[in-house]
């Protein structure tokens, strides 16, 4: 790009977007903290001269402006910064822009896209960012990716190459749909641009312990000198975050394969009393032989020093509401070997065998057909939509077990893969890199802004071939296939788990692993039948839910939910296979 044409890039900025809830009784969400890091980072490593912010309100330019100033005060050459506020957008926008490229927390605005226009198709370039995508707002907006007027320069940023197909998913069914209603034919996804790029990590901020610093923190958690502290960091929520039986059930059988005392430290919040006594009870039931302790992780101080504590870090993620796994990188910068459910972005982040090992996860196709056209009739709320839909999602416990138990036996290899994490998250993940690569995206969408300044722009469309779940929104099932490790369908083979009729019992009894039962099958009588029927395959169930007068969607979603519970597992010929082992560099 020749001198002086380098983009000025507008961020569209609000608090809820960009401020970490620290110490608020809702406690932190992931979008923020992921914000603002991005923001910090933005400032400080950002190669530009000018900025502009386009603010929704004044206490909001006020906060902007103290960390503008904070960060300018170490920054070596002069920074401007433009505030613009939301009330006034307009009017700045035309008939001279504040900025070539506006960039949004969210995917792009269609009404940014709409509003241009005015000004002629090329006035500037929009772009945004994934985070959570799985509400029906957010694919309401994934949709007006095809509809709304978006040149092939707008970009959406997304986290995870997971992510990326799942935005292809639902365009590209929404794009058929009106092909089929309309008429015509169309390149789905050919009006705008998708660019992964991940979020990043501050690697000075999380770094290996040191000797005093790990003594330290282990004292004030209580951790005995004799334990391996396996660590969580998240929010404690069992619908919506990572449902905690898979680790828990895990950390129970490494402690006793590897012959070691295991101290599972939760470091989280939850939204309500009854969630954390729920996570409390579970850990008694499915890990009674591990020491659990939940901290508060509301609390900045906590949030840097469990990390220091812990031997490796552990996360059983199986919630579509998850994207990246930002918990995951932090553990990488700090040191520690990962095990965590090879799910959405977490493959994109875990070298599996030489930075950790990644858990399979499987979801049950039809088990949740139902649930968007429920959630987008208002019959359901978003939380029970994600309870639902994380009730049918199976993370497979004994394989955590055995990568656990692994590294808890093998002081070299947590080492090892400690240090190769750590290396990785160097080199691919630390904020300056990523930074660069958000500036090139910039330059690179002004560019092709200008050059097609004056063109004429069409967007074809492609026929309508009707899969399960609505058009606007997919079933959870093909919308996240992306995300587990396999989709079982009806010739998959499953078998029962010797003492799962008489685990059946604690599992029902338990509102930790028992919630959501609307969908599934009610009656205990009928589950044990079920489960005496194995070993066999789906389609085999499929028939005895059908004789038994069960509907097929909920038959589907009991036996997801069995798997879930290690009740059923899928039938292998032989135990299951231990994760990849390491490799040396």
């Amino acid at each position: 790009m020749a001198a002086g044409t380098e983009p000025v890039v507008a961020l569209i900025y609000e608090d809820d977007a960009y401020v970490e809830a620290v110490g608020a009784a809702s406690g932190p969400m992931g979008r923020q903290v992921a914000g603002r890091s991005f923001l910090d980072a933005l400032l400080r490593h950002g190669g530009f001269s000018e900025l502009a912010a386009i603010v929704r309100d004044r206490p909001s330019a006020a906060g902007l402006v103290e960390t503008w100033r904070e960060h300018s005060a170490s920054y070596p050459r002069p920074r401007t910064l433009r505030i613009i506020e939301r009330a006034e957008l307009s009017r700045s926008l035309f008939p001279a822009p504040p900025a070539t490229v506006i960039h949004s927390p969210q995917p792009p605005e269609p009404g940014l896209a709409w509003a241009r226009q005015q000004g002629g198709p090329h006035a500037f370039a929009l772009c945004g960012v994934t985070h959570t995508l799985c509400s029906a707002d957010a694919v309401a907006l994934l949709r007006e990716l095809v509809t709304a007027p978006f040149e092939p320069y707008d970009a959406l940023i997304c986290t995870s190459r997971a992510v990326e197909r799942m935005v292809r998913e639902v365009t590209g069914t929404y794009a058929d749909y009106l092909c089929s209603r309309l008429g015509g034919a169309a390149a789905p996804n050919s009006a705008f641009r998708l660019e992964t790029i991940p979020l990043g990590v501050d690697v000075e901020r999380f770094r290996p312990a040191s000797p005093g610093e790990r003594s330290a923190a282990r004292r004030a958690l209580g951790v005995a000198d004799d334990e391996l502290a396996v660590l969580f960091v998240g929010r404690l929520s069992h619908h919506a975050k990572a449902h905690p039986f898979p680790l828990f059930r895990a950390a129970g059988a490494a402690a006793r394969e590897a012959g070691k005392s295991l101290h599972l430290i939760l470091a989280g919040w939850s939204a309500h009393p009854a969630v954390r006594d729920a996570f409390r009870e579970g850990a008694r039931a499915f890990a009674p032989t591990v020491r659990t302790s939940i901290v508060d992780g509301r609390e900045p101080a906590t949030r840097r020093f469990v990390w220091h504590a812990a031997d490796l870090f552990a996360s059983p993620s199986d919630s579509i509401q998850e994207t990246f796994g930002l918990a995951v990188l932090e553990a990488m910068a700090s040191g520690l070997p990962v095990v965590a459910s090879d799910w959405d972005g977490y493959r994109d982040l875990v070298d599996n065998g030489r930075t950790g090992f990644l858990v399979p996860t499987a979801m049950v196709e039809g088990a949740t057909v139902g649930a968007t056209a429920r959630l987008l009739c208002g019959e359901l709320s978003y939380d029970y939509f994600l309870a639902e839909c994380g009730q049918a999602v199976a993370v497979d416990a004994p394989a955590m077990a055995v990568a656990i138990a692994r590294l808890a036996a093998d002081d070299a290899l947590r080492r090892r893969m400690g240090e190769a994490g750590r290396r990785r998250a160097r080199e691919e993940f630390a904020w300056p890199a990523v930074v660069r690569r958000y500036e090139e995206l910039w330059r690179d969408q002004d560019e092709r802004r200008r050059s097609l300044a004056g063109a004429s722009m069409r967007v074809d469309a492609a026929g309508w071939h009707g899969p399960g779940g609505p058009a606007a929104y997919p079933a959870p099932e093909r919308s996240f296939a992306g995300y587990p490790t396999r989709l079982l369908d009806a010739g998959d083979r499953l078998a029962s788990v010797p003492g799962a009729v008489e685990a059946l019992g604690t599992v029902l009894g338990l509102p930790l692993t028992h919630h959501a039962a609307g969908r599934r099958a009610g009656d205990p009588g009928l589950i044990r039948a079920a489960i005496a029927r194995t070993p066999c395959t789906l389609a085999d169930l499929d028939g005895f839910w059908s004789t038994s007068g069960v509907d097929p969607g909920i038959g589907r979603a009991t036996v997801a939910w069995m798997l879930k519970y290690d009740l059923l597992r899928i039938d292998r010929d032989e135990s299951p296979a231990p994760p990849e082992g390491d490799r040396h560099e």
